[in-house]
């Protein structure tokens, strides 16, 4: 577990770090939460330093069991007259993550903690990064993350805590779906590998998905991505129709489509990443679609 002093500077570490291993039924339930998946997460809130936490996102993290994930992190409030790039609050990145805990044997006991690391393999703000970060589990479930980052506004790199929970159900769904879960992704895109111009990841999970690809110059240095981000949502009932009189014409279960996020910016009528595809149910291991040359694979089905 790693330390910081009141000024964001790292003090040390107590305790050496400790894979997840293979005795998952014997870990506490508190464990079991923080390697539960696939989940779904959003973020509540971000503070840097020792300033109130706010949020100017809309942050959702998609991870597969095989923990690849995709996350997007769309302005709340963005400029229409510059690209979705170029907006500060924007972030999006793919790639894998690791959790790990302290030994039990540890002189110092911290329980309901863990350490993540996530690599990036695609990421809109350049190549060779990775984040990580202390997790503590609140008594609702939802976690805040500590650790330390550039902040966009300051271009300095801070101390921050960010709030994660999960999104409602919605209503009358009961749980939240996270089943089937599906990840594609093009077959030259892999770990260790860096992204290549059209590389891209694919993440449906339950009701989610989300997607990113990513965009090279001429000599491969990267020059932005495209995003979407997916949900399925129940269709408007006709208004004319009272509830009785739709159950009436046999709509007992109200139907549902995939809406893209208004805020994704891949280039309208054309098909940059195959969201869609994705999110068929039937789609099976090692299904394949071809797109703009590029080879999409499903690679994870749960």
């Amino acid at each position: 577990m790693e330390f910081y002093g009141m000024t964001g500077e790292k003090l040390g570490t107590i305790g050496q770090v400790e894979e997840k291993g293979a005795k998952g039924a014997d870990l506490p339930r508190w464990k079991k939460a923080f390697l539960e998946k696939p989940s779904i997460s959003i973020r509540k809130g971000i503070a840097w330093g020792f300033s109130p936490p706010y949020e100017d996102t809309s942050t959702l993290v998609l991870t597969s069991p095989n923990a690849v994930f995709v996350d997007i992190r769309f302005p709340l409030q963005p400029d229409s007259s510059r690209p979705l790039t170029g907006n500060p609050a924007f972030w999006a990145f793919s790639g894998t993550s690791r959790t790990t805990f302290s030994p039990d044997t540890s002189e110092v006991s911290m329980p309901y903690s863990a350490h993540a690391v996530w690599a990036h393999e695609i990421d809109s703000k350049g190549s060779g990064i990775s984040d990580e970060g202390d997790m503590f589990l609140l008594p609702n479930d939802d976690c805040i993350e500590v650790g330390m980052m550039q902040n966009p506004q300051t271009k300095q790199v801070e101390l921050y805590k960010e709030y994660w929970s999960t999104p409602p159900a919605e209503p009358g769904s009961g749980d939240l779906r996270r089943s089937p879960c599906v990840v594609a992704r093009t077959l030259e895109l892999g770990v260790h590998r860096a992204a290549r111009n059209g590389s891209g990841v694919v993440i449906r999970v339950g009701d989610y998905c989300q997607g990113i690809v990513q965009q090279c110059e001429h000599d491969g240095s990267p020059r932005g991505v495209l995003v979407e981000r997916w949900q399925k949502l129940p269709v408007q009932r006709n208004p004319a129709l009272s509830e009785s009189q739709s159950r009436d014409a046999g709509d007992s279960h109200q139907p549902t489509e995939w809406l893209m996020d208004w805020r994704s910016n891949t280039p309208e009528g054309e098909a940059s990443i195959p969201s869609l595809w994705t999110c068929m149910d039937d789609r099976k291991l090692g299904d394949q679609i071809v797109i703009h040359g590029v080879t999409w694979s499903v690679v994870e089905v749960g």
